[in-house]
């Protein structure tokens, strides 16, 4: 029995709720920001009823119930509530970023009064199933109805360029004033303190309200969308993929463009970006500047080569001459062995040239200790050492 009375309060304002966001499909808003805008409308109904049990204390009854509880059904009853509903979309979602067409302020507005209708509709369900049906039809529409009019004035404030605090006044106006009609006729029993009340006229009486609002709705809904449209574009957008859902984007740093070779091991001469040349080349994939054991590269002899038959640059086997050495037995520039001296001359004493003889009657100079003559002009040739 509660599963069947909790599906009569909540089936209804879940139905609406879809019937909305059809509405928004062209360019729909994130499922996770409708949802807790509807946990705010139900969450709102905790304060609203405070405030409701406080006006209707300090007023009195008499007031409350003037001309059919005509107090009690605008001042008390829709003021605090379409209030409490605006309030949650002006402080929770007007400067959202996803808050940017004018359907947006009809969709979270009546989104909000949802909540609202739902967990008031759950509580009038719980104590009588027969309620809860009758305001399946009537409570639960109606709220929608009357939020969504003022959601409309909400989506125009957000986007007019003057006039902003206007057309919030008139929306909040528009939905005070239909959601007072309705509680009027119910609680007056559709005589509206003319007459006595009769439960059931007031029912026939808010039917057709309902359904005339909704038509009201339904065209400010179209209205909406074309606006829309003008400011946004024909075209529909689509809600943006979570950046944590597969499928991940492939970074272009690690993108490889050619198919992997043999063995995992990329083709020659071919380095993946974002990564430096290898050091190393396995057998078979020589590089610049490396050669395997046994393979000679240019400047560079290992101990003992280059094998007989191969000389280089700078270096002679035994048996081989090279520039600026000869071994024994090979005469070079400059150099010349002991005991052959005849064919190797070697440096001599310096070169004196033949002395003139003595004229007729003069000394004959005197030789030096060596058996060679002074020079000319040296005193020793004539007095002696």
């Amino acid at each position: 029995m509660i599963r069947f009375n909790l599906a009569i309060a909540v089936a209804p304002a879940l139905l609406l709720l879809w019937l909305f966001q059809r509405w928004d499909a062209k360019r729909p808003e994130p499922p996770g920001q409708v949802r807790n805008v509807v946990v705010l409308g139900a969450l709102t109904c905790i304060p609203a009823g405070i405030i409701e049990v406080v006006e209707t204390s300090l007023l009195g009854k008499e007031v409350a119930d003037f001309q059919g509880a005509f107090t009690n059904a605008f001042l008390i009853a829709a003021v605090t509530e379409e209030t409490v509903k605006l309030l949650v979309v002006l402080l929770y979602l007007w400067r959202k970023p996803h808050f940017d067409e004018v359907m947006d302020g009809i969709l979270y507005t009546a989104a909000a009064s949802l909540g609202f209708a739902l967990l008031e509709n759950v509580l009038y369900s719980v104590a009588n199933p027969v309620t809860g049906l009758v305001r399946a039809f009537t409570a639960v529409p109606l709220h929608a109805v009357a939020s969504g009019i003022m959601g409309y004035a909400v989506g125009r404030a957000k986007f007019a360029r003057a006039g902003t605090a206007l057309w919030l006044a008139l929306g909040w106006l528009s939905a005070v004033v239909i959601h007072g009609s309705y509680d009027w006729a119910l609680m007056s029993g559709g005589t509206f303190g003319f007459d006595a009340p009769e439960e059931w006229l007031g029912l026939v009486e808010v039917l057709p309200l309902v359904l005339v609002f909704g038509g009201v709705l339904r065209l400010l809904v179209r209205h909406a969308q074309k606006l829309d449209d003008v400011m946004l574009g024909d075209q529909p957008r689509p809600l943006p993929a979570p950046l944590y859902a597969p499928p991940w984007p492939v970074q272009p740093a690690y993108a490889n463009p050619y198919p992997p070779a043999a063995y995992g091991q990329p083709p020659p001469g071919y380095t993946p970006p974002g990564y430096p040349p290898p050091a190393y080349a396995p057998p078979g994939y020589p590089q610049a500047g490396y050669a395997p054991p046994g393979y000679p590269q240019p400047g560079y002899a290992p101990p003992g080569y280059p094998p007989p038959g191969y000389p280089q640059a700078g270096y002679a086997p035994p048996g081989y001459p090279q520039a600026g050495y000869a071994p024994p037995g090979y005469p070079q520039a400059g150099y010349a062995p002991p005991g052959n001296a005849p064919a190797y001359p070697q440096a001599q004493a310096p070169y004196a040239p033949p002395q003139p003889p003595p004229a007729p009657g003069a000394a004959a100079p005197l030789a030096s200790p060596h058996g060679t003559p002074y020079p000319p002009g040296d005193p020793r040739s004539r007095f002696g050492s």
